[in-house]
């Protein structure tokens, strides 16, 4: 269990209901951009298992300060910005609004090489999720 920098105490909101204040730099997860409109970068179907995997790697690094995700160069994660010229997308997250595109984009793997890559945006400490690109589209196999 990673250490908490921040105590986590129980406090009331404003409806009486109880909540946590936590560490603001562990990285935390987001649908709010994902994109299943383009079937190469996001496909409707993924193999079995797929499911567990992607959320057994969105819990280990739900557990990750941010700088401990962006400094990572293990090859078991992946995790590293996307150079869009390096890639089969060289127009990148286009079709997000251009508010975005300010932020660089980032990918990691949710195994080793069986499930393909998460590609993304990290905005503070949330990763926004834009595809899951289970059969490796943006950096296909040469």
């Amino acid at each position: 269990m990673p250490k908490i920098t921040k105590s986590i105490l129980p406090k009331k909101g404003a409806s009486g209901i109880r909540t946590e204040v936590v560490d603001s730099d562990v990285l935390r997860f987001s649908f709010k951009l994902f994109d299943y409109s383009d079937e190469e970068v996001c496909p409707g179907v993924f193999r079995n298992g797929y499911t567990r995997a992607l959320m057994d790697r969105l819990k280990g690094f739900s557990s990750w300060k941010v700088s401990e995700f962006t400094s990572n160069r293990s090859s078991a994660v992946r995790v590293h910005p996307i150079d869009w010229d390096k890639t089969a997308r060289p127009n990148g997250f286009a079709h997000l609004n251009e508010q975005y595109a300010i932020y660089t984009p980032w990918q990691f793997s949710i195994s080793a090489n069986q499930d393909g890559r998460v590609h993304g945006l990290l905005i503070d400490n949330c990763f926004y999720i834009v595809w899951l690109d289970h059969h490796h589209a943006v950096y296909p196999a040469t």
